[in-house]
């Protein structure tokens, strides 16, 4: 897979956000949150929901406003007004439900918008940009096919493709997996892992502990607002991530039985489901609900 390849910067972080507050009304969102991020990585931002975490990066991607704090880029500092500032200096956000309109062909969604497209331009030329733009990110998606007719693995591989060829180099990706099937997931670390090689950041914005030691470097851990924990994936397991997640240790205890069990309401037995590319889905999933 060839992927286009950025210029080495500085050892020093790529993104530097200090002391950033962000409230809504009756909740502080953010508060005098720090992290830095850093060139060639996958990043982790990990927490339950309500920690604060995609606020934090709705910040950096410039969808919303801090009341205090800073942020600089390559030692830059920005004030991002609008998402469009944000990805003109090189941050791009891919959201937990696509933006793309799914009467569109791939090629024109990708296209939309972006005002490097040619005011008057052919359906093959339109075309002939995507492959480009496809072969250049080591991302392969049929640029004639319409959204509605893509698996969701595929729409999403449109929107990375949409934010990358506006020139990101800071990729922030919002509960990626929540949409995606295990083999979509899998093949979505494979992408991230080859952005990062190249040079780009990506960031991982999520709540599923697995995944943040299978596809990350680093880890931030957040929690009521605040950052309570940065480490370096290798040195850490599920049950410590859990354990700063909640700021406690989580004890499993036997809920014990009582009664028998009732008549059967419900019988499934070895479903398997597959979609629309013929991987599975659900692989012969049998269970029970009594009353």
């Amino acid at each position: 897979m060839s992927i286009d390849l950025l210029p080495k910067q500085t050892p020093s972080p790529l993104v530097e956000m200090r002391n950033i507050w962000k409230r809504f009304p009756g909740v502080i969102a953010n508060q005098a949150v720090d992290l830095d991020l850093l060139e060639g990585e996958v990043h982790a931002l990990l927490g339950e929901n309500g920690a604060g975490k995609s606020t934090l990066m709705y910040v950096l991607a410039g969808m919303y406003r801090p009341e205090a704090g800073t942020i600089r880029i390559a030692g830059e500092e920005m004030r991002f007004k609008s998402p469009s500032q944000a990805i003109g200096a090189g941050v791009g956000m891919v959201h937990q439900h696509f933006r793309l309109v799914e009467k569109m062909t791939a090629a024109e969604n990708i296209h939309l918008g972006w005002g490097e497209t040619p005011k008057i331009i052919s359906a093959r030329d339109l075309v002939e940009r995507t492959e480009r733009i496809c072969r250049q990110f080591g991302l392969s998606v049929d640029p004639d096919a319409r959204i509605w007719q893509l698996s969701t693995g595929e729409q999403q591989r449109v929107e990375i493709l949409r934010v990358l060829a506006r020139g990101a180099r800071i990729l922030i990706l919002d509960e990626p997996t929540s949409v995606l099937t295990p083999n979509e997931a899998v093949e979505l670390f494979k992408v991230t892992r080859k952005l990062a090689e190249a040079g780009r950041t990506v960031v991982l914005i999520t709540h599923k502990l697995d995944e943040v030691i299978a596809a990350s470097d680093r880890v931030t851990v957040m929690r009521r607002g605040k950052v309570v924990a940065r480490r370096k994936t290798v040195s850490c397991d599920q049950a410590t991530l859990a354990r700063l997640c909640i700021g406690e240790e989580l004890v499993s205890e036997a809920v014990g039985s009582k009664g028998s069990p009732g008549k059967a309401l419900l019988e499934v037995n070895r479903i398997t489901v597959r979609e629309n590319r013929n991987l599975p889905a659900l692989r012969e999933i049998s269970f029970t609900i009594r009353a």
